[in-house]
Parts: structure tokens; C-alpha cells; sequence
């Protein structure tokens, strides 16, 4: 019995013995678990693992000056790269410049094939001049660039004539003009101005009594103002010179002195549609009035008769007195209808004045000194 139990004991023990490494097949053993990947701490790294996805932000000079003036408007272009730049907001700083000042907050922008192209403009305010450090920060990924260094430029002092009205432009063009008595000695000549390429606020007339903007807008794309010059009731003209930048000379422009019947113009008679003369409509509704009246006397039509009626109601209303308001002691009579405008005259106590129409806030009024002006509305008694 011993030597059975032995055999089978010896059976079970081949049985579920391990398999041999030199006869058996080999079994996969459990392999342990692969190292977590750690990210790269740096940055650059991470750059790289995105092949053909160019995430700097680079930034150089595209197009710098050459040659300018001590008071001209100078473009300055930034290159951006990549083109997508163009898809978030740009935010530039810019610090450090030297002689210049800036025009235009907000660059002027255009997307070409190789890059986004910003330009900003300065004006020139003295002959050593340096470009200003600007960085720029990509704001949808918080990403900036290096620094671009500015560069230190000249500019050229001008020699002008005495008549210099101390702009510089493109092109700088007198769109329309009026003048009127402005007291016993002077006159008063309001015209308005379109400009390119100009710093339009630093225009000064030399030769005037009184002078000053009643409006005005710079921009680069153009700018435009309204301007005002008192003036020697004896001169016949006003004459001037600017700097034309794209002829490279001094160029004159002459603004004749035709007074008008107004003793204070209006910022709506510059425009000449609206400088239409009360003596020339009462003139043409006397004719149709009368021609109407003749067609009915000779024709004896009824209708020729009706239509008679608008002429006459027309000068019934031109002819009638003026409705009169009520004006504070101590009011402000204006140049013209702006805010922030020129104050002429002040009221010296409460008066009764004949007004003839009214311009947003202001109403026009005919003063006692046969001067006409502008009264803002909150400036009028309150019954």
C-alpha cells in the first residue's frame, strides 16, 4: 500500500508542477503599471509639441519716415506676426518716446498675407526726436511680446514767411466761408476746414484781433474745424499759408472779406444750401404773388386766385413782428450755437429780446445793439 500512495503522490506533484523554462511554452508575466509623463515645466517645450502652431507673438518696424517736420503728422507701422493675430485684441504700451506726441490712440489697421500691420501717428514737436518702446500683449491668451526698441530720428525745422498759419497737412482745403459786422471797427469771418495728414488744432491765424475754434475734429483719416477771426473792418481779405507736405511747399489760400447783412453768422449758414437771404424770398414770393394775381385777372380761373394766397401768407409771416423771449440777467450770448462756444456779450439784466429761430439747445435773439447772437434755452426766464 506504501509503495501506491508513494506513486500517486509523485504522479500529482508532475502534474501541477510549473511548466520548464527549457521545454514548455513561455507564459506573460503581469507587467507593472508605465511611469506617469510629467509636463515640462518649460514653457518653450510645450511650443514645440505643436508641430506647424506658432504661438510667439513677434513684432518689428514695418515702415519708419525718412524725412519730416517739426510739427507734421508722422505715420509709424508695426509688423505683427502670425496673421491670426488679427482674430484677437492687441493691446500696445508705449513708453519712453522722446519729442513726440500721439495722435491717434487707436492704430490704423490692415491683415496682409505676412503679418497685421498697425499704424500709429505722432506729431513732431521738436527736431531730436526717439520713437517710443512699444510692447504688445495678445490679450485673448495673455501672451506679449519683446520689447521693440525705439529708435532715435531728426527731424527738420521749417523757415516759414510771415503769413504762416502753423499747420502742416496733405491737403488742407476751405470748404466754406461767411462773413459779418461784428462791431462799428471789425468784422467777423467764420470758416470751415477739411484737412488730411494735419494737426489741425495747432492752426493759429497771424494776423487777427480775436481768433479761436468754435469746432473741431482731429483724426487721421482727416480732420476738420470751424474757425472764427476777428478782423479790421478795412481789410479786404484774409490770407494765409500752410506747409503742403505732399508738394513739399508753401502753399497760400485767400478768404474774401463779402459781408453778409447778419451782424453774427451761424454754423448752419456755412453750409450753402442753408445761406439763403429773407430779402430774396420776400422778392420772389412779391413776384409769383402778383403773377398769380395778373393770370387771374386774365384768365379768370378761381385756382389762379387760390394759389395767390401762399405768397401773400408768406410775407404776412416774414413781415409780422418777432416773438420776443424773456433773458436772464448775466446770460451768455454766443458766437455761435455750440456748446463751449465763444461768449461775446453777457446780458446786464433781465430783457425782453426779439428771437428769430432756434438751433438744438440755442435760440437766436437780435440784441439791443442791432448785434445778433445765440441764447441756450436754460439761460431764458422761467415765466
Amino acid at each position: 500500500m506504501k509503495t501506491v500512495a508513494l506513486f500517486f503522490l509523485l504522479l500529482g506533484s508532475v502534474l501541477f508542477a510549473e511548466p520548464s523554462v527549457l521545454t514548455d511554452e513561455p507564459v506573460e508575466q503581469p507587467q507593472e503599471a508605465a511611469p506617469a509623463i510629467v509636463p515640462p515645466k518649460d514653457p518653450t517645450v510645450i511650443d514645440n509639441l505643436f508641430s506647424g502652431v506658432s504661438l510667439a507673438l513677434n513684432m518689428e518696424f514695418s515702415q519708419l519716415p525718412d524725412r519730416f517736420y517739426v510739427g507734421e503728422v508722422i505715420p509709424v507701422t508695426i509688423k505683427l506676426t502670425p496673421v491670426d493675430t488679427a482674430s484677437g485684441d492687441v493691446e500696445y504700451t508705449l513708453q519712453n518716446e522722446e519729442g513726440l506726441r500721439i495722435f491717434s490712440d487707436t492704430p490704423r489697421r490692415e491683415v496682409r498675407e505676412d503679418g497685421v500691420y498697425d499704424t500709429f501717428y505722432f506729431v513732431v514737436e521738436s527736431s531730436s526726436v526717439r520713437l517710443p518702446d512699444i510692447t504688445a500683449t495678445l490679450t485673448s491668451l495673455g501672451r506679449s511680446s519683446d520689447p521693440l526698441i525705439g529708435t532715435a530720428l531728426s527731424a527738420s525745422m521749417l523757415n516759414p514767411p510771415s503769413t504762416y498759419a502753423n499747420v502742416l497737412a496733405d491737403r488742407f482745403e476751405i470748404v466754406n466761408y461767411k462773413t459779418t459786422v461784428y462791431d462799428n471797427d471789425t468784422n467777423i469771418v467764420v470758416f470751415t476746414v477739411k484737412a488730411s495728414r494735419c494737426d489741425i488744432g495747432s492752426f493759429r491765424l497771424p494776423n487777427a484781433v480775436k481768433q479761436g475754434f468754435e469746432s473741431k475734429s482731429p483724426g487721421a483719416a482727416g480732420s476738420q474745424m470751424t474757425y472764427y477771426a476777428v478782423i479790421p473792418d478795412s481789410e479786404e481779405s484774409i490770407s494765409f499759408t500752410y506747409f503742403n507736405l505732399d508738394k513739399q511747399r508753401y502753399e497760400s489760400l485767400v478768404i474774401p472779406i463779402i459781408v453778409d447783412d447778419d451782424t453774427v453768422s451761424t454754423q448752419s449758414d456755412l453750409s450753402p444750401t442753408d445761406a439763403r437771404h429773407t430779402e430774396l424770398k420776400m422778392a420772389a414770393a412779391i413776384v409769383f404773388a402778383v403773377l398769380l394775381g395778373t393770370l387771374y385777372y386774365w384768365k379768370r380761373k378761381k385756382w389762379y386766385l387760390y394759389a395767390s394766397v401762399f405768397p401773400v401768407f408768406y410775407l404776412l409771416y416774414v413781415l409780422l413782428p418777432k416773438e420776443e423771449v424773456c433773458v436772464k440777467k448775466g446770460a451768455s450770448v454766443y458766437l455761435l450755437p455750440i456748446h463751449h462756444g465763444t461768449v461775446f456779450e453777457k446780458t446786464e439784466e433781465k430783457k425782453q429780446l426779439e428771437a428769430e429761430k432756434e438751433v438744438g439747445d440755442f435760440i437766436k435773439v437780435h440784441l439791443n445793439d442791432d448785434q445778433i447772437g445765440w441764447v441756450n434755452k436754460r439761460d431764458l426766464c422761467s415765466n
